[in-house]
């Protein structure tokens, strides 16, 4: 599944079993150990083997474990290759099945907290060991077409029987071989390796008695093979679904065992990298988003080395400042709403002197040359051929005796400053600096960049009457600042964001501010020069069949009227653009810097709270006290989930625990997880190493492991 962060938000859920085949496989063939021969036998080694080993179910050629020092005295006797070659042989190919492996995800939501569903994974594959050169992992998918269930059993209407949603109704079926998901599933398949290979290789060495150990490194190469008849052999089946089905909607999540040509807009990622994620999955790697606490630590042990420090109480830190970051950010825009009067007269106070610089702008940008070009060539194509004498003169004279400067700059400045449209700029502004720094992802040790997504009950704690309200309404008193009253507040403090910004249009009378530099006859132009390429582009689209085009111009007067419009539109847009980009480039580092400040001292109260020794603590100074009520309220609620899902591990449901619904989950940002990067770990590939090791190594080799890039 692609985009999670997307479709978590939207409420797309992964449905239960991933895969129609539920074969386990058996447990491997055991072989007896070796025997010293009796009287009368043989005393070579083959003649031992034949007699002491059995052949394995697919009639591979015999195998014999030595102990190490009969191997030891074979290659003193006979050396390395020769022993290889009549002691263990290499099984070139093997077939890998392994048991169905259960996984939970917390990607579904009830009273605004993440609930869990199981899910099931049935690695199948075929590993082939190219000698030293290199192994291959091949997995045949079989595609076909089927329907799912679009129609919620619970909702009004539903007939009797109806089943669960994403329900896969009656049985799977060819896809024509003329129909476009033929094609479309070829090339994602082929496309899904593309992002596995040149990442992974085997790591090893094979022991020499009498030099140094022989090296290896063998890269692999992942295949995915797309076959279609119904009776085909294959490792894994995928439904196609075609055009006409939208996934995401109803009923029609993308999974391991259902992919969509159509991903709606559920699902932002590139149909590959959707499709490299589900043949992971077909691999038998685990979903790594959507998961609790208990979950992510587990998954730190995992991929982490041994040695490594737990990571859990740093992830607990980081875990709770987002808590609280969260939960305060409605609070924080509704402060800021309450002193937006006193910040947009602030703003609205410095209007003569802009409009003064914008006529100035104006009055040398309408003048470019081109400016004047693209109004000549449009006037051109808009008249009849007999006006195109006069064009240039009409373009010189509504850039120059026609052109109020006064009149463009001052309407310009006014819709850009009106009250509404810079409360609307600012709100906007500083809610996205909030949401950046509240999506943004946390480095854990061991394992690489996580994304923590808090859920709407933590939030919902600082609503009207949550049990955090009163303490997150002094944060945000104390951060925005107060709110608006008749006139200028008697006490605006300095450090606050309301403050900050109230003081900042002050700084435009100085020379090399930002008015001065923001407000150019060349910038002016550029953005009038923006506007009429952007006019002139929509005029010149196809229009819709059965629309008629415009009637040319036919005569001077209407000549310079389209001139006279054309020249006020684009020069009141320029006008109004860049009083708009002055308040932006004003105010960014203003927000920027009042939602860092916030942050810190989010993190110097977790920091008091969750680390700090009790001799340390007078060092950090005095603590405030709404600060302190909230920092110890989300603490709560985290420790409350932990010990809701102490010792269930990665997978809850899979070991027959209850999985309690989680205030904050956790997204890996890698390949199995949100799909945000392409990074795989070599965890991630333990399993597969393993099967290699097992089944394809020789006899002298030590146990490979995987490096990935």
């Amino acid at each position: 599944m692609a985009d999670f962060e997307t479709a978590r938000r939207a409420g797309v859920d992964e449905p239960a079993g991933r895969f129609e085949t539920t074969d386990r496989a058996k447990a491997p063939e055991a072989w007896r150990p070796a025997r010293a021969p009796l009287e009368g036998e043989p005393a070579d080694a083959a003649a031992q083997i034949g007699r002491g080993a059995r052949r394995d179910r697919a009639g591979a050629p015999p195998r014999f474990k030595l102990s190490p020092g009969q191997v030891e005295a074979l290659q003193r006797a006979a050396g390395n290759r020769a022993v290889t070659a009549v002691v263990r042989p290499v099984a070139q190919r093997v077939a890998i099945k392994d048991p169905t492996m259960t996984e939970t995800l917390y990607n579904t939501s009830s009273g605004g907290q993440a609930t869990a569903n199981k899910y099931t994974l049935n690695p199948r594959y075929e590993m082939t060991r190219n000698g030293d050169s290199g192994v291959t992992v091949t997995v045949r998918i079989k595609f076909l077409s089927q329907k799912r269930n679009s129609v919620d059993p619970k909702s009004p209407g539903a007939a009797p029987g109806t089943p669960a949603l994403g329900t896969l109704l009656d049985y799977p079926a060819e896809i024509p071989a003329n129909d476009v998901r033929v094609e479309w599933a070829k090339q994602t398949a082929e496309g899904a390796v593309k992002n596995w290979n040149g990442r992974l290789s085997f790591v090893g060495e094979e022991r020499n008695l009498f030099s140094a150990n022989t090296k290896k490194r063998l890269p692999v190469t992942f295949v995915s093979v797309a076959v279609f008849g119904p009776s085909e052999q294959a490792d894994n089946q995928v439904i196609i679904h075609p055009p006409s089905t939208v996934a995401g909607s109803p009923g029609q999540p993308i999974d391991a065992g259902n992919w969509y040509m159509n991903k709606g807009t559920s699902y932002s990622g590139d149909d590959k990298v959707i499709a490299a994620h589900e043949y992971g999955h077909l691999l038998g790697i685990p979903d790594e988003y959507s998961q609790s606490n208990e979950q992510l630590n587990a998954l730190i042990h995992q991929a982490a080395p041994s040695s490594a420090p737990s990571a859990r109480a740093a992830l607990d830190k980081a875990t709770v400042e987002r808590m609280v970051l969260s939960s305060l950010m409605s609070p924080l825009l509704g402060q800021l709403n309450a002193a937006m009067p006193t910040i947009t007269n602030a703003l609205r106070a410095e209007r003569p002197l802009l409009k003064q610089k914008m006529a100035a702008a104006a009055r040398t940008g309408v003048l470019s040359e081109d400016v004047r070009e693209a109004l000549r060539t449009q006037l051109t194509a808009a008249s009849e051929g007999k006006l195109a004498p006069s064009v240039p003169a009409v373009v010189a004279f509504e850039t120059t005796a026609n052109f109020s400067d006064r009149t463009q700059a001052g309407q310009g400045v006014e819709s850009g400053f009106s009250a509404a449209a810079l409360g609307t700029q600012i709100r906007d502004a500083y809610w996205n600096a909030l949401v950046a720094a509240e999506g943004a992802r946390v480095g854990v040790a061991g394992l690489g960049a996580v994304s923590i997504n808090v859920a709407s009950s933590v939030s919902a704690t600082t609503a009207t009457g949550g049990a955090s309200a009163g303490s997150a309404a002094g944060v945000a008193a104390s951060s925005i600042g107060p709110a608006a009253a008749p006139g200028l507040p008697a006490v605006l403090p300095n450090t606050s964001l309301e403050g900050q910004i109230t003081a900042l249009p002050g700084t435009w009378t100085a020379a090399g501010s930002l008015l001065e530099t923001g407000v150019t006859p060349g910038l002016f132009a550029a953005k009038m020069l923006a506007i009429l390429k952007s006019a002139g582009a929509a005029a010149a689209a196809p229009l819709p069949p059965g629309v008629a085009p415009p009637a040319k111009l036919a005569n001077e007067r209407a000549l310079f009227e389209r001139a006279y419009r054309m020249v006020s539109n684009a020069a009141t847009g320029a006008s109004r653009q860049l009083a708009a980009e002055l308040v932006s480039t004003t105010m960014q580092p203003a927000l920027r810097s009042s939602v860092t400040d916030l942050q810190g001292k989010i993190r110097a109260e977790v920091s008091r709270v969750m680390s700090t020794p009790p001799a340390g603590v007078a060092a950090l100074g005095p603590a405030d006290p709404n600060m302190t009520a909230m920092v110890a309220a989300m603490k709560k609620v985290l420790d409350a989930d932990k010990a809701a899902t102490k010792g269930t591990g990665r997978d809850p449901l899979g070991s027959g625990v209850a999985a309690p619904a989680q205030d904050v989950t956790y997204s890996y940002q890698g390949m199995m997880g949100s799909n945000a990067t392409r990074a795989l770990r070599p965890d991630q590939f333990r399993p597969l190493v393993n099967k290699f090791n097992s089944k394809l190594t020789k006899t002298f080799e030590k146990r490979f492991r995987g490096e990935v890039k």
